[in-house]
């Protein structure tokens, strides 16, 4: 049995977090106004003095909380008092483990062999109670949605893991063994088996850093874990995610370049003084205009460095960039330079937003197949941004592969995105190739981590691999999109791989 709660342990919880709890109206006596007391104390409940009126109350409080966790811990001690050992159970085991953690990975591991995911249900210094992710009930945050779906379905299933202090070691028993669903054929379904650890999140930051592309790393992930069943999507997220925080970084730095190349400017405004002698020359610049106009201004995000963006893409792809079109740098580059490459004026980004959610919702079948419904109702949402006074967060900008793929089924055309960490092909997916002189392929790349340009590529360059997702979920009228770029596919796979090699050579030297 667990050691009862003391009210001395219980005191230590600070009055403003008593005070946010949700009291029953029931648990309240008020006490009369003749018999309190005011005192020269603040109330932390808002009044402006603390009267005992107030610590009456405070005191009501105090005594509910303690009353609601010493019935929450003898609900689990009743549970398992009540359920019987069952030995036979995959679960049942007379293992001790030294901390929660590994007891947990156990059971989660047994879990997964027999089909399902189990998550914790509630966790304290000495208990944690384990249920199937499918327990509970929902409840919706959100009245006005309807037609919400959840996998909660109130599933039985439970473990309790107990602290013995005496022996310093956890033990597991098991409440209730049986789950109300049948076990899952493929554990990729579950949004829990797809995560990653902190080890295996780790090792995607790294070869994120040595431009390693997405497939490659899931490979790296699954030959080290052989039970790891993380998607590609899982994947392109923490490249996310990772490649965020270096924005973040890179934004101070920024700010740091955009300071020194201003210093000057600053030495002349500051250090101005009036000689005592009229000088025998004149300053070249015209009378009363200002010291800045005789510089020529920073590129919007630039540092003062001379780098331009050619120099930001693989070397295969140097003689054959014509032309480098930068766009506005405001959270929607991406649709901007889509705009651009489609011929609108890149204040076109909204009508290209809205194009994408219109594609989304016209394949919504298609795209939850693809993607998974979760995905494209977030895909949705970071479409959904059409605000011009301000600009647009994280979660509103372009994101690839998967917005790259909705612009190639949408417009019908051939999207190329550069990049020194991944350069990738999208082609439609639903739609019946055009003849070879009607056909459309456009580009744009990714240049400073977080900005889109758009590009002029010379015609017989090379091209990216096309991306996993065409050639699994297209349909048959669109197979043939592919065949007119065989030859420009293998130069991109020559080039690619003797760039590797050299590379190699590099090193072993």
């Amino acid at each position: 049995m667990m050691k009862p709660v003391t009210n001395q342990v219980l005191l230590k919880i600070r009055y403003p977090k008593l005070l946010s709890k949700k009291i029953p109206a029931s648990a309240l006596r008020s006490t009369p106004p003749h018999r309190r007391r005011s005192s020269s104390l603040l109330c932390s409940a808002g009044c402006h003095r603390f009267d005992r009126g107030c610590h009456n109350k405070l005191k009501q409080m105090m005594d509910f909380h303690i009353n609601e966790v010493k019935s929450e811990e003898n609900e689990v001690n009743s549970d398992e008092g009540h359920s019987v050992i069952n030995t036979t159970s995959p679960f049942s085991t007379n293992m001790v483990f030294n901390s929660s953690e590994d007891l947990k990975n156990w059971a989660q591991n047994v879990a997964r062999s027999l089909g399902y995911v189990i998550v914790t249900r509630r966790s304290k210094p000495n208990l944690v109670v384990l249920m199937c992710d499918r327990g509970g009930i929902y409840t919706s945050k959100n009245s006005s949605r309807k037609n919400i779906f959840s996998k909660k379905i109130n599933c039985p299933f439970n473990l309790a893991a107990k602290y013995s202090k005496a022996n310093d070691f956890w033990m597991l028993r098991v409440i209730c063994d049986e789950h109300n669903h049948g076990p899952a054929e493929r554990m990729e379904g579950h949004a829990y088996a797809r995560r990653l650890s902190d080890e295996e999140t780790r090792l995607v930051e790294e070869l994120t850093k040595k431009n390693v592309k997405p497939m490659d790393i899931l490979l790296a992930l699954k030959e080290q874990n052989k039970n790891n069943v993380s998607s590609l999507q899982t994947v392109y997220n923490a490249r996310q995610k990772f490649l965020k925080s270096l924005k973040e970084k890179d934004a101070s730095q920024t700010m740091v370049c955009d300071i020194d190349a201003h210093t000057y400017d600053e030495c002349l405004r500051n250090n101005r003084v009036d000689p005592p002698i009229e000088k025998p020359f004149r300053q070249s610049c015209l009378k009363k205009e200002s010291v800045l106009g005789n510089f020529e201004p920073l590129r919007h995000g630039s540092c003062s460095c001379s780098c331009s963006y050619i120099n930001q893409f693989p070397n295969m792809f140097e003689r054959y960039i014509t032309e480098v079109q930068d766009v506005k740098s405001d959270g929607n580059c991406g649709f901007r330079a889509i705009a651009v490459c489609l011929g609108f004026n890149e204040d076109a980004w909204p009508t290209i937003r809205s194009d994408l959610m219109d594609e989304l919702n016209t394949h919504k079948k298609e795209y939850d197949e693809i993607f998974g419904r979760e995905c494209r109702l977030q895909l949705h949402d970071s479409l959904n941004f059409f605000r011009t006074d301000i600009d647009a967060t994280f979660e509103y900008w372009m994101t690839l592969p998967d917005m790259g793929i909705l612009i190639a089924s949408r417009y019908n055309v051939v999207l190329h995105c550069l990049s020194v960490g991944d350069s990738m092909t999208y082609l439609p997916l639903w739609s019946t190739p055009p003849t070879w002189h009607e056909r459309v392929a456009i580009a744009i790349g990714l240049v400073n981590v977080n900005h889109y340009v758009k590009l002029t590529l010379h015609a017989g360059y090379p091209m990216p691999p096309i991306v996993p997702q065409w050639t699994r979920y297209r349909h048959e009228c669109a197979s043939s999109w592919v065949t007119p770029y065989v030859t420009q596919l293998d130069m991109y796979n020559q080039c690619y791989h003797s760039h590797c090699n050299f590379e190699k050579i590099t090193k072993d030297i």
